[in-house]
């Protein structure tokens, strides 16, 4: 009696939280008043039909109920402010617009596993309705055989992932992986932590390769399904079923964005590096730390030529004062990377510098890492801390980027015959 009784009352708690939570969507969402459909055709914009979406991805992802109200309030509401923030009556957001800004909400709250139940029940199924074929490419089999799933073409057996530190600690453990049997344990240890979404002990987490290579090939092919790619649903079929054996089989693996983010996000940052710019000015300079670490955020490395800032010993523009230089802006943005962890994940990001031969901090640029290692020593001689995120490497900088000097042939030449070598001021 008792438990049904808790029941009932968590029930009717639920109610409440829900029904706040539909006020405060109405009470946000004041200046979105509709929405354009996939025809390019508006309709009033319903906060019912939102609200209902989610609960319905919360249940079906089986949020307990005790729980459920909680969730639905801070959801509808984040997505009612990104809304109002995003489009503020200026401008009609689209269906997918909306889709998008829900799916991306649920995620930032650590509720993958109910981002794919909403994306499932908002998402238009790949089907013959929206299939597009007869003008694209042509597949044949290579590896697999019609009928039989590449995964069925293996031996699977479970395992345990785990990993230790310098010390014999463990710093990550999963266990009932299922896994290839040709897989070696230090492949399976790697994927585990690095490439399976979701937290581990909870629900969403991945806990097999099928998952995880299946997420990312069938997404993929659905995408050229979509898009007209395939000049037929077998061809479909055969380039979907090849790129599972390709993947399971280790011939080929894609690089750590696509693992982490395909199939997950319903606008993957797929590539690797960007290469980004930076000018001569404050704003700028911040930028550039924004950029950076949002594309580290996702997985992705950057690459970036400070040369156009100038150095140490130039004036800045109205003062007497002089430049910090590009060597001090380098502290700040090695900063950055080293606290945005890749992908959300454990390992660090993938960072470049590079200066031009005749910037006139060259020596400077050059030599910044030496001087920096050598503190780290000392610290590591006084007992602290030597490993990678311990507290010696911890405390000086420049430890998350590679620093690259770039030469011309004008500067080869200087080289080959023992000449001299002149820099350049950038503001003169």
């Amino acid at each position: 009696m008792s438990e049904s009784v808790t029941t009932t009352s968590q029930a009717r708690a639920a109610d409440v939280n829900t029904q706040g939570a539909a006020r405060s969507v109405y009470e946000f969402m004041t200046s979105v008043k509709e929405v354009k459909k996939r025809s390019g055709q508006p309709e009033a914009f319903v906060a019912d039909k939102l609200q209902a979406s989610v609960e319905h991805a919360l249940r079906s992802a089986g949020i307990k109920e005790k729980d459920l109200g909680r969730y639905l309030g801070r959801i509808t509401g984040q997505v009612a402010s990104r809304l109002q923030r995003t489009f503020d009556g200026h401008s009609t957001p689209t269906t997918q617009d909306i889709r998008d800004i829900v799916t991306s909400t649920i995620i930032d709250n650590n509720l993958v596993h109910v981002a794919r139940a909403y994306l499932m029940f908002k998402s238009v199924p790949v089907n013959a309705a929206t299939e597009k074929y007869g003008t694209g490419l042509t597949f044949n089999r290579y590896f697999t055989k019609d009928g039989v799933a590449p995964f069925d073409m293996l031996e699977w057996e479970l395992r345990s992932a785990k990993i230790t530190n310098e010390k014999g600690k463990i710093v990550f453990e999963q266990d009932g992986i299922e896994t290839p049997k040709t897989w070696s344990q230090t492949a399976v240890n790697v994927v585990a932590q690095k490439y399976f979404r979701g937290k581990v002990g909870t629900p969403e987490r991945e806990h097999s390769m099928k998952q995880l290579i299946g997420r990312v090939s069938k997404t993929m092919a659905d995408w050229g399904r979509k898009d007209g790619y395939f000049a037929s649903a077998n061809d479909a079929q055969i380039f979907e079923d090849e790129l599972t054996w390709i993947l399971i089989n280790q011939m080929a693996a894609f690089n750590s964005p696509v693992w982490f983010n395909v199939g997950v996000n319903p606008h993957p940052q797929c590539s690797a590096c960007f290469i980004n710019s930076v000018q001569d000015d404050m704003r700028s300079i911040l930028h550039l730390c924004t950029t950076e670490s949002m594309l580290f955020k996702q997985g992705s490395g950057t690459g970036t030529n400070l040369s156009n800032l100038r150095s140490s010993q130039e004036y800045l523009g109205g003062s007497n004062g002089k430049s910090s230089g590009p060597v001090s802006f380098m502290k700040g943005l090695d900063a950055f990377a080293g606290i945005v962890k890749s992908g959300g994940k454990t390992r660090r990001a993938a960072k470049m510098v590079i200066l031009n031969a005749d910037h006139p901090d060259i020596v400077q640029f050059m030599e910044c890492k030496v001087k920096e290692e050598r503190k780290a020593w000392t610290l590591v001689e006084a007992g602290y801390d030597s490993s990678m995120d311990g507290e010696a490497y911890g405390s000086v900088f420049f430890q998350n980027a590679n620093n690259s000097v770039r030469v011309t042939d004008e500067f080869m030449r200087a080289v080959e015959q023992d000449g001299d070598w002149s820099t350049r001021e950038g503001t003169t």
